[in-house]
């Protein structure tokens, strides 16, 4: 559901009115209900690959990809990947984690970030040209 009406925030006359967008407290609420470590877990997850990854598919970015030749092919290893590995060996193998719910917060926001940033996600297995 997609709402994109607006509540105010500030029921004070004399001060401006903070816009609050009822789509972002919807998709937010949630996982701030289930966990506030969760949330901002998420949050951090999200915003921190963001700002060191490359800007763009194919861009470089303060943190270098993984990219291993294999014959006449190259595997890619995107960040989101290192996140779902991360991840599934907590749930598979059982590892303890620091912090546990801030940590699958943030590797949930890392994985999402990777997916939904970038339109190569999927390209991890290449044919060198």
């Amino acid at each position: 559901i997609m709402v994109s009406k607006t509540i105010d925030s500030c029921s004070n006359q004399d001060a401006p009115a903070m816009k609050i967008s009822k789509k972002r407290i919807f998709l937010s609420l949630p996982v701030a209900l289930l966990s506030l470590e969760i949330f901002f877990g998420v949050i951090l997850g999200y915003i921190l690959p963001k700002i060191m990854a490359g800007k763009k598919a194919g861009q470089a970015g303060v943190i270098k990809s993984i990219i291993l030749p294999i014959g006449k092919h190259r595997l890619h290893v995107h960040h989101w990947l290192y996140g779902f590995g991360i991840l599934t060996s907590v749930f598979l193998f059982n590892f303890s984690i620091p912090w546990p719910q801030f940590s699958i917060g943030f590797l949930g926001g890392f994985i999402f970030q990777g997916i939904f940033s970038y339109p190569d996600w999927y390209k991890i297995f290449h044919k060198i040209a």
